[in-house]
């Protein structure tokens, strides 16, 4: 099987081609929980829903805590959690982590910083996901 990291061509036609549709377990955002059918199964997304369930449970995983996630599943949150202040510096870290996280997903070709506000301790980030399914909006809140 080819390595699916490997740097190539970014173009969606050639990305899509090479990897199998992206699914994922729905994720009913409001109730923060997952998706259930009548019979007790789980509802399955595919695509552009399923990119937003994936980055959702990826920015709320602490990278290197659990056994049984990979090493480059997660990003590092806990260093920016009540340990000085949230400033502009602290702020563009906290992108550059949020970043290098979600860029492990062949599916995501870029990640932006749309806006970043700081409310007393609170840093606010969306960001802008390029895909190979189209373009996503996300908001963090750190």
């Amino acid at each position: 099987m080819s390595n699916p990291f490997v740097v190539g061509p970014s173009t969606s036609e050639t990305v899509s081609q090479s990897l199998p549709t992206f699914t994922e377990f729905a994720w009913d955002f409001e109730k923060d929980d997952f998706i259930y059918r009548r019979d007790g199964s789980h509802e399955i997304v595919t695509g552009k829903e399923a990119i937003k369930v994936w980055v959702l449970h990826v920015l709320r995983c602490e990278r290197y805590r659990y056994l049984a996630y990979f090493d480059d599943y997660g990003i590092e949150l806990e260093k920016f959690i009540g340990t000085g202040p949230n400033d502009g510096q602290r702020s563009s870290e906290l992108f550059r982590y949020v970043k290098e996280g979600l860029m492990v997903n062949p599916y995501i070709m870029d990640v932006t910083a749309l806006q970043v506000t700081q409310e007393h301790k609170k840093i606010t980030m969306v960001i802008h996901l390029e895909t190979v399914y189209g373009e996503v909006e996300m908001g963090i809140e750190v």
